[in-house]
């Protein structure tokens, strides 16, 4: 059986580990795209420029209302928030066929906290998750499909639940490492169950 080409995504090292990293990157090409939507958006143009790819993985941690901290989502439904949720400049939300049923992840140019304006929260409280590089990864991938008049790599989106967005976080970095081997344990799975794939 033939190995697919993956691409995985994560926004910044504490997120996997450097060990973490350097054993993912032996056998599949990973990068760092910093936090944010541009420069998630830049990064993934950049990859998908220098190499093609049957799959893209964007991995990392999320903040979540509704699910409890190291909850793994696979999240089938991408949207663009801040005002690009509700007002004359709204997205239309994007679907994934790779995701589970239901989940949705919104992606936002700032952190959501409890500092978050109480407007901002309800808006995007019909989430189930939310992180501030989904919306652009996808973006970014399907222009460069449709630039290039390729068939689009698969995105997978794979998120752990770090925060409740609600000042909840406490010692990130703390948090970030105990999660650290959910994520390399679901990541590992799901290159399984996409290389198992006919």
């Amino acid at each position: 059986m033939q190995t697919k080409k993956i691409l995985i995504f994560l926004a910044v090292e504490e997120e996997l580990g450097a060990e973490n990293i350097t054993a993912l990157s032996a056998t599949h090409a990973l990068r760092l795209m910093g936090v944010g939507k541009l420069r998630a958006y830049e990064a993934t143009l950049r990859a998908l420029r220098e190499e093609n790819y049957d799959v893209v993985i964007n991995v990392g941690t999320c903040g979540s209302f509704r699910h409890p901290y190291a909850t793994l989502l696979r999240p089938s439904v991408v949207a663009q928030g801040d005002i690009y949720l509700d007002s004359i400049f709204a997205s239309k939300p994007v679907a994934l066929s790779t995701g589970d049923e239901g989940i949705s992840i919104v992606s936002s140019d700032n952190f959501i906290g409890e500092d978050t304006p109480a407007a901002q929260r309800e808006k995007i409280a019909g989430f189930d998750c939310m992180d501030m590089e989904s919306y652009a990864v996808v973006r970014a991938v399907r222009l460069h499909s449709s630039l290039e008049g390729k068939p689009a790599p698969k995105v997978y989106m794979l998120k752990a639940v770090s925060d409740g967005a609600d000042g909840t976080i406490g010692d990130w970095s703390e948090r970030v490492e105990a999660l650290r081997p959910v994520l390399r344990e679901a990541l590992e799975n799901l290159i399984k169950e996409i290389d198992d794939e006919d």
